[in-house]
């Protein structure tokens, strides 16, 4: 008689204290990266245990690499696809599974990691000081639990809990730019900021791989950022021996380029310029920029290696035009070369005269590529999750589906991004994040709730449905804008907005400005969306956007009514409780008034008109889910959010109203 099996389950943490401190989109793909590599590394001491994640499906592919067996034309997996929580099911656990073998596994592969950087960065250049505060940080971070039950039900360790923010340490010294409380590594105790940044200036010149465009100008790092920034260039030599001689796993090569938030911001700009401008003005360009600026968007631009940087619209932009002599590198430069507020920045761009050359010849890149505007300054960052799967798991017919579903959206949730021209971070399991331009992240929103619906209506029981839906949150920000305040908004929005309020399955969207939060508007899936999968307030948008090319007092464009979404917030906010049709009359005379009068310049007739301010109403409609698989309903206290008016005229404008084009 075979023996009764147990159920394990295991999380590694703390996830928001890792992962959402970030000074670079590096960093924030990094944290996310390791995390994941680090829970791979839990499951294969599972497995080699004998044990089965049933919980999600683990990627093959990507245990391939893990433990070495990948095949030469198998590519390296470049985002983390491993969740960091999972429930483990082994036949033989009450015969010798050892639950802190896996614990040490983990920790084992940190530390070999943390030793690889340490050896390949500091070995040689650090003193004893700065040693003990590695060893410090460095030994004790992760926290890890697990639980070993002989009871199968799959009750999932609280993800609110690997989540929780990481509470600042009491550390001596000055304190990293990234790592809230954390100490920077020079070692200096004393109030003596020379001696930190002599450290500091000294690493960045050390001559090591990359160092000098690593480490920003007076950026001071502890440990645990350090690793976030440098694993990379010496991950694919880390190897680890798991506890119990189960064997080991190992590293892979990862990019040590990863698109900054500011190149994300510009790709479909820069993308149409390389496609029309002509090689002239692309080979001036590129002479004057690099003057003042690195080919910081990927690596081995010099040697015209593979495209690193895999944002579809600018790759398919280069490659298009490589017969014509296009060279790469033109697509690589910093991508704060783009804005003219980046480049009139001493503290980015220290040489002024130079970079006020460089910004003519931006504008003279934008006049020959025959372009209304400079690039919108503005991007996105997605963040998606399941609702209520736990729900769902309690049922065991519904556990094998639910993680072969879960599987197949996150093997796709990769190229759904790309296609929307975006950087994947992270997908595994039921969550995404991704980076993307502002004109494409409410598309690849709704493309990912479509697949993710659609993956669990194919994986569902006969008899069984498994209605899991998908929220998501959009914050859309200046590039200005700290990402590690970006990310743990992102979590706010996400839960307190899309999921309590609305009550999930549902979009909620923010603009941050430079000066704070614009505005707010959120939207159940069914109600942000038409009967052709396409997200309604975008085609609002570009109704409106199509009344002029360009912003208001922008040459080459007809004056778009900035004055009209002013006044229709105003006019939302008096008459809230007034009707659908007394709504759409009050807006169609503000309307008139706004222009002057309707004539040619709008583009529109009265009926289209009046189309256009219904659709443009709808979206200022506020909606509220009753219980979770309900339908929604108007909202009972606050039917309508004027901001809805005000996420029109911001995508309609990409944000350039404030720019100096």
């Amino acid at each position: 008689m075979a023996e009764a099996t147990q159920t394990f389950q295991f999380t590694l943490g703390p996830v928001q204290g890792f992962v959402a401190q970030a000074r670079r989109t590096r960093d924030f793909w990094a944290g996310s990266f390791i995390l994941s590599w680090l829970s791979s590394v839990a499951i294969a001491s599972i497995q080699k245990q004998g044990g089965t994640v049933e919980f999600p499906v683990p990627d093959a592919a990507y245990l391939r690499h893990l433990y070495g067996e990948a095949g030469p034309n198998d590519a390296y997996p470049q985002q983390g696809s491993i969740p960091n929580r999972f429930k483990a099911t082994t036949a033989q656990v009450p015969a010798g599974f050892h639950p802190e073998w896996v614990t040490q596994a983990v920790q084992a592969a940190w530390l070999a990691l943390a030793d690889a950087v340490w050896a390949n960065d500091l070995a040689e250049l650090a003193g004893d000081a700065t040693h003990a505060i590695w060893q410090r940080q460095t030994r004790h971070f992760w926290e890890m639990s697990w639980t070993l039950s002989d009871d199968n039900a799959p009750h999932l360790l609280d993800r609110r809990k690997n989540w929780r923010d990481l509470v600042a340490p009491d550390e001596p010294g000055h304190k990293c730019m990234m790592m809230d409380g954390w100490q920077e590594l020079s070692g200096v105790t004393h109030t003596h900021m020379p001696s930190v940044r002599r450290f500091w200036q000294q690493l960045a010149g050390s001559g090591k791989t990359g160092m000098a465009t690593d480490l920003g100008d007076d950026e001071q790092l502890c440990a645990l950022a350090f690793i976030k920034r440098r694993f990379a260039r010496c991950f694919a030599d880390v190897q680890v021996e798991l506890p119990g001689q189960l064997g080991r796993v190992y590293g892979w090569p990862v990019p040590s380029a990863v698109p900054s938030v500011s190149f994300v911001a510009a790709a479909p700009w820069l993308a149409q310029v390389l496609a029309r401008a002509p090689m002239a003005a692309l080979q001036a360009w590129n002479a004057a920029a690099s003057r003042i600026a690195s080919y910081s968007e990927m690596a081995h631009v010099e040697d015209d290696k593979p495209f690193e940087i895999d944002i579809r619209c600018v790759k398919e932009a280069v490659e298009k035009r490589r017969s014509e002599g296009m060279h790469q590198r033109w697509a690589g430069l910093d991508g704060q070369l783009y804005f003219p507020t980046a480049l009139e920045n001493p503290r980015l761009f220290a040489d002024q005269m130079a970079a006020r050359q460089v910004l003519q010849q931006l504008q003279h890149l934008r006049a020959s590529a025959q372009l209304p505007t400079l690039a919108s300054p503005y991007y996105a960052v997605l963040l998606m999750d399941g609702d209520q799967l736990g729900q769902h798991m309690g049922d065991k017919v519904k556990q094998k589906p639910i993680s072969a579903a879960l599987n197949q959206f996150t093997q796709a949730a990769g190229g759904i991004v790309r296609q929307h021209n975006g950087f994947l971070v992270y997908a595994g399991g039921d969550d995404v994040l991704a980076l993307l331009p502002l004109d494409d992240a409410l598309a690849a929103a709704a493309a990912l709730q479509a697949h993710y619906k659609a993956a669990f209506a194919q994986h569902s029981p006969a008899g069984k449905p498994i209605a899991s839906t998908l929220s998501g949150a959009i914050e859309f920000v200046h590039i200005r804008t700290p990402l590690t305040r970006v990310l743990q908004d992102a979590h706010r929005l996400l839960g307190d907005v899309a999921k309590e309020d609305v009550g999930r399955n549902a979009i909620a969207v923010r603009v941050w400005k430079p000066s704070g939060l614009a505005l707010q508007w959120a939207m159940p899936w069914e109600q942000a969306l038409d009967e052709n999968n396409q997200v309604r307030i975008s085609a609002v948008a570009q109704q409106f956007a199509g009344q002029g090319s360009a912003p208001e007092g922008v040459d080459g464009g007809t004056p778009f009514s900035n004055k009209f979404f002013f006044r229709m917030q105003s006019l939302l906010q008096r008459f809230a409780s007034a009707d659908h049709a007394t709504l759409q009359a009050l807006l169609l005379a503000e309307y008139l008034h706004s222009w002057g009068r309707l004539d040619k310049r709008t583009g529109m007739g009265p009926e289209a008109l009046q189309t256009s301010l219904h659709d443009l109403l709808t979206q200022c409609r506020q909606w509220q889910r009753p219980a979770a698989g309900q339908p929604a309903v108007p909202h009972p206290h606050h039917p309508i959010n004027p901001d809805g008016a005000l996420l029109v005229r911001f995508l309609a404008q990409r944000g350039l109203d404030e720019e100096r084009a």
